[in-house]
């Protein structure tokens, strides 16, 4: 399944109308996976489904599956290009929904990308439906709550620390999230914030390496097919590193095992788990509120 998720995660994100913040908190409800994936169910057009709620992903995606069930799913004119994060180039058709229901937070005229591959889940939920209202990932409740006035205020007087978070906005077409962080003391990277990637995945440019100190012909390495074009690929180091830390220093991990790619097209991706239990996500304000 792991493999799958991965192929999912195209970056093309088309952006849409968002509701506005609630007057009251909404708690969804999530499942994790084995592998630390974030499961939602949603009702796209009164049709539900279960999906992965994925920072990483920039887009909305539905399964060809999922959207033959959906009789009045509108193919618009339009098309989108985007990269897999290990650089390879694809287009998705766009299409129109109604809505997107998840819980009691509605979305009208959200725009998808539909794909045709087997896939356990229906799709995915990006972080497009809330890039104008904060919410929180709670790890430890297992709920995704979209945050009101009044909850976001509190957040902020229980929180342990603040990390700024960048925003990566392609024409108001697709929204990604990242964030500055320090390896082994000596690098300092912008990577990429992917709750998609599941947990304690690190992943960081092969080119990396040397100034790090890894010699790539004494660790371990594999070619690694593309999924869509088998006849090219990229190559993975595997190795460890002693420390990474947030640039503010507010929270560290050590001793974990990283991955480094040949033809990575960020500096690095990574998924969100060891930042702390809540993390409450303000794209507007481009912060993240911290409680370990």
């Amino acid at each position: 399944m792991n493999k799958l998720i991965l192929i999912l995660l195209i970056l093309i994100s088309p952006l849409t109308y968002a509701q506005e913040k609630p007057k009251s908190q909404i708690k969804i409800p999530f499942t994790l996976t084995q592998g630390g994936h974030i499961v939602i169910s949603a009702e796209v057009n009164g049709i539900k489904g279960n999906f992965i709620f994925d920072t990483g992903a920039g887009i909305n995606l539905l399964t060809k599956d999922f959207a033959d069930k959906i009789t009045d799913l509108e193919k618009t004119d339009h098309f989108y290009t985007g990269h897999r994060a290990t650089g390879e180039e694809l287009q998705v058709d766009l299409w129109k929904s109604k809505s997107l229901k998840v819980e009691d937070f509605k979305i009208d005229n959200e725009t998808f990308a539909v794909y045709d591959i087997k896939f356990p889940l229906d799709g995915l939920i990006s972080l497009t439906p809330l890039k104008n209202t904060p919410f929180t990932i709670d790890f430890e409740n297992k709920t995704l709550n979209i945050e009101s006035d009044t909850t976001l205020k509190e957040i902020k007087q229980q929180e342990d620390f603040e990390m700024p978070i960048e925003i990566s906005n392609d024409r108001e077409i697709e929204i990604n999230i990242s964030t500055q962080v320090r390896l082994n003391d000596k690098l300092t990277l912008s990577v990429r914030l992917d709750s998609g990637a599941g947990f304690d995945v690190f992943r960081f440019n092969a080119r990396f390496m040397e100034t790090l100190g890894i010699d790539k012909t004494a660790v371990k390495s594999e070619f690694k097919a593309s999924y869509f074009k088998p006849e090219s690929g990229n190559t993975y180091y595997y190795s460890r590193l002693p420390k990474m830390e947030d640039k503010n220093r507010n929270v560290s991990i050590e001793n974990f095992k990283a991955t480094f790619i040949e033809g990575l097209i960020y500096e690095g991706i990574m998924g969100i788990n060891w930042i702390g239990k809540k993390l409450t996500i303000d794209i507007p304000n481009k912060k993240m509120h911290i409680r370990k």
